[in-house]
């Protein structure tokens, strides 16, 4: 006999003898009303699943709904900060372009040209211009005049080929942003680096160049540049775009002074690296400023607005490489170290950082 069985029979009082027609009534109404108790259960039960289905459902929805709201956020978001961050690195070149714009203007308004064109009116005026020349004293003096303005006009047309040069890097480099840019904002920017020979005193000089053409006169800045290592394989314009920002920043911590100095620097380390130094004897910066300093969004400027080097460190992370700052504290100066991969090891460094960025996993 089932050993349940058994357990409701003895709650009957059936223990050995057979149950009589009475105790066997009592028997079937118990099993009646479990079932009944089960039907209630059950349908009880079935109607709770039901309700929680339907619970489940509309927060499933709301969750949804939620996701959709998050997802568009986040991209308005993303948008927001490749716009900032464009807008940010190309308002550094910009001031350059603008400087060489209005050199070149100047040089097309200069005098020389103008006093060209009195020289060939005042000859053109000249019934027998040989004779004016030769006889006449205003003449006599027009040769030695137009040698002069030949070497004028020689010096402004080299100065605007320079001017022409500058402003043509600056625009390349600002196309590259944009690039660079928005190749980020497709999920691809960091697997697009570009490696080349990059020779550092050139580049070091064309960011000097770019930061040097927004001083005022109010503060004279020495650049001084100390290079043990001349040359690595990594990408150009990103290198570039670092050390711009490194020295705008070296340079706004200057401002207001009558004089700075900002000490670029190069040394090989072990493991085939290089550490690119940007040093200056700026307002410093405190410690517990120095724990957040990379931080995307945080800036100790007052019109500061937390991308410049936020994007940096995220640069030099993509060129397989780090980017760390050091101060004193305040009044003391800061120094920015930029450590890339030179020669073999930058392409493997660049493809290893590629590999652990966000968007390999998606």
């Amino acid at each position: 006999m089932h050993k349940v069985l058994q357990r409701q029979l003895r709650k009957l009082g059936i223990v050995r003898e057979p149950p009589n027609a009475e105790q066997w009534t009592q028997f079937l109404a118990r099993v009646d009303a479990a079932y009944s108790d089960a039907d209630r259960d059950r349908y009880t039960l079935e109607r709770a699943l039901d309700l929680s289905s339907a619970e489940m459902r509309k927060r499933f929805t709301e969750l949804r709904d939620a996701q959709k709201q998050l997802m568009a956020a986040s991209r308005k978001a993303g948008m927001a900060d490749v716009a900032a961050n464009v807008l940010h690195n190309i308002g550094n070149v910009l001031n350059s372009v603008n400087t060489s714009a209005n050199l070149i203007a100047d040089l097309a308004r200069s005098q020389s040209r103008t006093g060209l064109g009195k020289c060939l009116a005042l000859l053109g005026a000249q019934p027998r211009p040989g004779a004016f020349i030769d006889d006449d004293p205003k003449g006599q003096r027009l040769i030695p005049y137009l040698h002069a303005l030949d070497k004028t006009m020689a010096e402004e047309r080299e100065s605007t080929l320079l001017e022409v040069q500058s402003l043509s890097k600056n625009l390349e480099h600002i196309k590259q942003i944009v690039s660079q840019q928005l190749s980020t904002a497709k999920n691809e920017g960091s697997g697009r680096n570009v490696i080349q020979r990059v020779e550092l005193e050139e580049l070091l000089q064309d960011a000097i160049s770019v930061v040097s053409s927004s001083l005022t006169s109010e503060t004279a800045i020495e650049f001084v540049r100390e290079l043990e290592v001349t040359a690595l394989d990594t990408d150009h314009h990103k290198l570039l775009q670092i050390v711009m920002n490194l020295l705008a920043n070296a340079r706004d911590a200057l401002a207001g002074r009558p004089s700075g100095t900002i000490r670029l620097s190069t040394r090989a380390l072990p493991g085939d690296m290089v550490a690119i130094d940007v040093r200056d004897d700026g307002t410093g910066i405190a410690r517990e400023a120095l724990e957040r300093i990379f931080s995307h969004g945080f800036t100790t400027k007052p019109s500061g607005h937390g991308f410049g080097l936020h994007s940096c460190a995220c640069a030099a992370m993509e060129l397989g490489g780090s980017l760390s700052a050091a101060s004193d504290g305040p009044g003391c100066g800061a120094t920015f170290t930029l450590v890339l991969p030179s020669g073999r090891t930058a392409k493997r460094s660049m493809q290893r950082m590629a590999a652990l960025s966000p968007e390999s996993t998606q």
